[in-house]
């Protein structure tokens, strides 16, 4: 069983509402802990899975009070163990408010995150460069561009458009970032379109589509179950960065055909992730707490997911397009014919 410590800070007072409101519900403990002036702390132990409705349920109550306050914490261990059955909830995931939090944190534009999107994009370069799909995998791992993704899709389903608008502004500024460097980079490289690792990563092809939207799946999952060590497989699965800066590589060695290919390779992996994110976050029961936010929220999921659908069909015929257009090139350097002989 996974468990939260949660600590609720409420006026002396409402010591008796808080007792009368722990005795009905399925809580393994709880103790309590007098504090300074008007103030009380209660300790509450309880399965993680019924962590967000007990939070749920003292803020409906207590949250009027400025003196209230809630901090919940995992828990390590505890003893003696919990002799109680690990609840059967249709959902298993940690809650909304430590999942918004986690989120917030991670999507901060500051000299951080622009590190990571530098280091990233160097590692991911030089990987491509040297044809070594061990360095490209220490690119993937730091995946600064994940997380924004991951903000997008959970702003969505919550219709929460700040949140949204943050998490846009740090991929389109990661993007940027990652799309220019690795530009500058390729002018000091003399890129080999032979090259296995630059070669994979200059046609996008259906499997791509579906590997995308599966990872995208897992990765949520475990985002939303605090399984944080399942997210580097992910990471390694679906990385963003290195057909972005495989484009930026073949932009600046005039590669521009395969620039184009390589960056429909970025697109579809960037359309198919935002779309599992969305539908994993709903198959996990993230909503909107009070049920008129949910109504307004989930006119703008329906949007997104119909937008991402839209862009993710327009990739399947841009795929089907270079296709035939490739295979048309090869017949005809094949039988020696020049689209403008004179």
């Amino acid at each position: 069983m996974e468990l939260r410590l949660i600590e609720a800070v409420l006026p002396k007072e409402k010591k008796e509402d808080i007792q009368t409101l722990l005795s009905k519900e399925n809580i393994v403990d709880f103790w309590r802990e007098e504090i300074v002036e008007d103030k009380i702390i209660f300790q509450i132990l309880v399965d993680a899975t019924l962590s967000e409705k007990l939070i749920d349920k003292l803020s409906r109550k207590f949250s009027k009070d400025e003196r209230f306050r809630i901090v919940s914490m995992d828990v390590k261990t505890t003893l003696p163990l919990p002799q109680q059955e690990i609840s059967k909830t249709k959902h298993i995931r940690v809650s909304i408010p430590e999942l918004y939090n986690a989120i917030v944190s991670s999507i901060e534009i500051n000299y951080i995150f622009i590190t990571m999107i530098v280091l990233s994009t160097i590692i991911a370069a030089f990987g491509l460069y040297k044809n070594s799909g061990t360095i490209i995998i220490g690119a993937m791992v730091i995946a600064p561009l994940l997380s924004p993704n991951i903000a997008v899709s959970f702003a969505t389903v919550l219709g929460d458009l700040e949140l949204e608008k943050k998490g846009i502004a740090a991929f389109l500024i990661g993007c940027f970032i990652a799309l220019l460097l690795s530009v500058a980079t390729g002018f000091f490289l003399n890129i080999d379109v032979d090259n296995f690792e630059i070669k994979s990563r200059i046609a996008v092809n259906y499997p791509d589509l579906i590997i995308a939207f599966v990872s995208g799946v897992a990765g949520t999952l475990a985002f939303t179950t605090g399984q944080m060590m399942g997210l580097v497989g992910v990471m390694v699965a679906i990385s963003l960065l290195p057909p972005l800066v495989n484009t930026g590589l073949l932009i600046s060695n005039g590669y521009f055909l395969y620039a184009i290919g390589s960056f429909l390779l970025f697109l579809a992996n960037f359309a198919s992730l935002n779309l599992a994110g969305v539908l994993t976050f709903l198959f996990q029961g993230v909503k909107p707490r009070k049920w008129w936010e949910e109504k307004k929220a989930k006119e703008h999921r329906i949007k997104a997911i119909i937008l991402w659908m839209i862009l993710i069909f327009i990739l399947i015929f841009a795929i089907f397009a270079e296709k035939k257009f490739l295979a048309k090139k090869r017949l005809f350097q094949e039988n020696k014919i020049y689209f403008f002989k004179k």
